[in-house]
């Protein structure tokens, strides 16, 4: 009998400790990529609708070379046939305090979807001060689209950007 209270006790305190934060949170839609030779690519993955409701894929990742971040770019995705992204419109990004301007590297990647756009946000995320919403505005055919940023994806994408993965492992 004493052994079963000791085990749900144990069973208790993990439970509590997970509820209030004593292990780490996992990312689930953070992921490092081997690219070889020492280059290593990590990216955030997430999906948000826009001030239209059409939803949109945010892919954050930054690129180091032997240990050193090189760049951090921003892919948004809109669905095909739904959306055309204007280019080489600069991203604008903006908070409650402060503006940015991304430039537009979709040129640079081949074979991109039309639905799709590149931007070079290392600066801006770089200048955060801290993790709170941001709103990001993209031109397209339609028009300007805009998507509200949350906190977490916020979180996640500052520390996305700074992360230098033991690129040893390629």
């Amino acid at each position: 009998m004493g052994s079963k209270i000791s085990a749900i006790a144990l069973a208790m305190a993990l439970s509590l400790g997970c509820w209030l934060g004593w292990v780490q949170p996992t990312w689930a839609s953070v992921h490092t990529y081997p690219e070889g030779a020492g280059a290593v690519m990590v990216r955030s993955l997430q999906t948000l609708r826009d001030d239209r409701d059409q939803a949109w894929q945010l892919v954050l990742f930054n690129r180091s070379q032997h240990g050193a971040i090189e760049s951090v770019h921003l892919r948004l995705v809109g669905f095909p046939g739904k959306v055309i992204v204007q280019h080489p419109d600069p991203l604008r990004i903006s908070s409650s305090t402060a503006a940015w301007t991304a430039p537009d590297c979709t040129a640079e990647v081949p074979l991109l979807p039309l639905s799709t756009g590149e931007y070079d946000v290392q600066p801006a995320i770089a200048a955060l001060p801290n993790n709170s919403p941001l709103q990001i505005t993209l031109a397209t055919t339609g028009g300007d689209r805009t998507l509200k940023i949350p906190p977490y994806a916020v979180r996640e994408w500052r520390e996305v950007a700074q992360m230098l993965p033991n690129s040893d492992a390629s």
